[in-house]
């Protein structure tokens, strides 16, 4: 029955796709937060938005919901549950994986609520403080985060006890693939630094996306990955020693990530590309990575530059034409992904199905030899079929000591 298939399940398969589902569910409520923000700012004085508290309180419901309902669920949970254990060989993820997806639905309906309680709920002090918040909308938007916070723990446990304890024999660490790498540093990092250090999250969660990035350019490149790696608060009347803290985490965090980008631009040059969906996808990635990297925002690096107004839906005449170039992007981001929606479902719903070896193209492999006694794989999941069984390794595969 599906009722116990999705409800009770704990199967990693099963609870790496809710995960994805819920990551949609909340990056599509935050994206709606995104557009009204920038349709506000699509022009000076009020457009829909009258009061600035409602306006700061979905500022903060935006980042939040893509930051701890999206990009962690989607990035951590989903792809971590549906692929580590096909990268170590394992038949599951250690258990008690499934309490840290539910934890994630009594966290975003605390979230929203705190966002439509009264003013809603703001991070920024002193907005965020009691003589600005008398009622309960701050206290319910931080034990939300809490119960997301604790999620992110139990779910970093799993992760790190799979990778220990259920490689399969002869899958050393070293013969990890990138993203299984990406998943247990984030787990680590998430570990150790999340309750105290949680200043530097926003980089620790683009590991798994790095991760992904890596597979996808090395498996289309036909080539190994070229070289291998491994802040904004300064304002707000922070000591000298906590500033000097994140200065330095900021400027550590960034050689590696910097590294990354030439990483993958000499992983593309000279190798025999393969321009796919997900080549395609990446390379995108690369590219916009690369522009947010070097401008922060882009058009919005300049507006700050020039004084424009934070906080607040208002800003003089002088800023509207970059604002206004900024909410047409929105709208495009929009439709994109709108585009991108109906291209799954019409595939999921109408494609046509594909063999049990997708793969299996004179692209990627010779023959179904190669693909079945791991001659050109560089990790275990490309011997499975597709899509692949609930235990996908009843039996541990044996790895040879030679490769």
């Amino acid at each position: 029955m599906w009722k116990e298939r999705w409800f009770l399940s704990t199967n990693a398969k099963d609870i790496g796709t809710l995960y994805l589902m819920f990551a949609l569910f909340s990056g599509l409520l935050g994206t709606a937060f995104s557009v009204l923000i920038r349709l506000e700012l699509s022009a000076p004085g009020v457009q829909y938005i009258a009061d600035n508290q409602l306006y700061n309180s979905i500022i903060t419901a935006h980042a939040i919901l893509m930051i701890f309902f999206m990009v962690m669920p989607a990035l951590i949970g989903g792809f971590g549950n549906f692929l580590l254990p096909l990268l170590v060989g394992g038949p599951d993820i250690i258990f008690l994986n499934n309490i840290s997806f539910w934890l994630l639905i009594p966290s975003l309906l605390l979230f929203i609520f705190a966002t439509i309680i009264e003013n809603g709920a703001g991070t920024y002090p002193p907005l965020s403080g009691i003589q600005s918040h008398s009622g309960p909308s701050v206290d319910l938007a931080i034990f939300g985060l809490h119960l997301s916070g604790i999620s992110s723990l139990l779910g970093a446990i799993n992760f790190i006890s799979t990778i220990i304890n259920m490689r399969s024999p002869g899958i050393k660490l070293h013969k990890l693939a990138l993203f299984g790498w990406a998943v247990v540093i984030t787990a680590v990092l998430l570990l150790l630094s999340l309750p105290v250090l949680a200043g530097r999250v926003c980089y620790i969660l683009i590991l798994p996306g790095f991760g992904i990035v890596s597979t996808v350019i090395s498996a289309s490149s036909s080539k190994n990955v070229f070289g291998q790696d491994g802040h904004h608060m300064y304002t707000v009347g922070l000591d000298v020693d906590t500033r000097a803290y994140f200065t330095a985490a900021t400027l550590i965090i960034a050689v590696p990530t910097g590294i990354k980008i030439f990483s993958w631009l000499a992983t593309c040059y000279g190798g025999s590309l393969r321009m796919t969906p997900a080549m395609l996808f990446s390379l995108g990635f690369v590219v916009m990575f690369t522009i947010g990297g070097l401008m922060k925002y882009y058009l919005q690096h300049f507006l700050g530059l020039q004084g424009m107004p934070r906080r607040i839906g208002d800003y003089p005449d002088a800023f509207a034409g970059w604002n206004l170039i900024s909410s047409f992007g929105s709208i495009v981001s929009v439709v994109a992904t709108w585009y991108f929606l109906n291209i799954l479902y019409l595939q999921l719903t109408q494609g046509t199905p594909v063999s049990r070896y997708p793969w299996l193209t004179p692209q990627y492999f010779s023959d179904l030899f190669q693909t079945l006694f791991n001659r050109n794989n560089s990790s275990l999941e490309w011997c499975l079929n597709s899509p692949p069984k609930p235990h996908a390794f009843v039996s541990l595969p044996l790895q040879s000591r030679a490769f």
